[in-house]
């Protein structure tokens, strides 16, 4: 079941990698040309505008923001199901520290042998194969397309603690975001990613400004992927909304895989010492990314 876990984080990084640079020449078509001379010589250089925000987009950030967890621990019991193909699960734990860590653990045989472990801290990403005695771990900015486009561990918190994000950036703002209202939602897209052949979509609640779906798709007819996270089941957490159910659907050229997360009596933990993982080189190989993705994806 690691697989496909990690397999969804990836495909959010990769393709949010193509919104990010759209949007970067996006922003900088947009702007008017502006002539300087400097010693004799005249350049003539697009001027870079930043995009104002509208007041949709302003209502639908506020809003969004008060919902925004004030706690800064959360800990959960985890259920993880694959929804298409073989019916199959597997149990564990969610741990998140705010801006400090998010861990996740696999289990197997009745939740008392731990097979595998997600990590990612602001500086590093962790993936630990118990089963094989194998693990990856690696810098943000040295992993091959999330450091270049600004994927880093920031992004991830955003999508799992049910918020906006914007790659590059610690926290989005209105100017971030083209909005427009349909139905019962506000329907939030990057600004000035419309001609993109990648693209990111928020469904956000008008009536309670709850982050409902995380959306990325590609329309390159090399790659073309769609990823929804759809989020449903708040609890209350601190006096704000949690989701308590996450789910994956990924449609790829193989086929759809679905999968939930369920997350069962989620409770604020402030006291959560320090739990990175410490390896034991003794007994675990490192192994390079692509070695280790190779595996899983097989």
């Amino acid at each position: 079941m690691q697989k496909y876990g990690f397999l969804a984080l990836l495909m959010v990084a990769m393709l949010v990698a193509g919104c990010r640079s759209s949007r970067k020449a996006a922003k900088e078509a947009e702007g008017t040309e502006v002539t300087t001379s400097v010693d004799g010589v005249t350049t003539t250089v697009p001027e870079v505008t930043t995009l104002k925000a509208s007041k949709q987009s302003s209502t639908a950030v506020t809003k969004v923001a008060e919902n925004r967890q004030s706690v800064r621990g959360i800990r959960s019991k985890l259920n993880v199901a694959l929804l298409s193909g073989s019916q199959m699960s597997a149990g564990g734990t969610l741990k998140m520290k705010r801006d400090e860590i998010i861990q996740i653990s696999l289990s197997a045989v009745l939740g008392m042998v731990e097979v595998g472990r997600l990590e990612m801290t602001p500086e590093y990403l962790l993936i630990q194969d118990r089963i094989n005695h194998q693990y990856m771990k690696a810098l943000w900015h040295g992993i091959p397309h999330l450091g270049a486009a600004g994927i880093n561990f920031y992004t991830f918190q955003s999508l799992f603690w049910d918020e906006l994000f914007v790659p590059g950036k610690m926290a989005p703002d209105a100017s971030d975001f083209e909005t427009k209202k349909q139905g019962d939602d506000y329907v939030m897209t990057l600004a000035g990613s419309a001609d993109s052949d990648a693209m990111l979509k928020f469904l956000v609640e008008v009536a309670t400004g709850l982050v409902r779906q995380t959306s990325v798709s590609s329309t390159n007819v090399n790659a073309a992927v769609a990823l929804d996270w759809t989020y449903s089941s708040w609890t209350t957490l601190g006096g704000k909304p949690f989701p308590t159910q996450m789910q994956m659907d990924l449609n790829s050229s193989n086929g759809l895989t679905s999968a939930r997360f369920t997350l069962s009596r989620p409770q604020v933990d402030e006291t959560m010492g320090d739990i990175r993982t410490t390896i034991d080189t003794n007994r675990y190989e490192q192994v390079n990314i692509y070695r280790l993705l190779n595996r899983l994806f097989k």
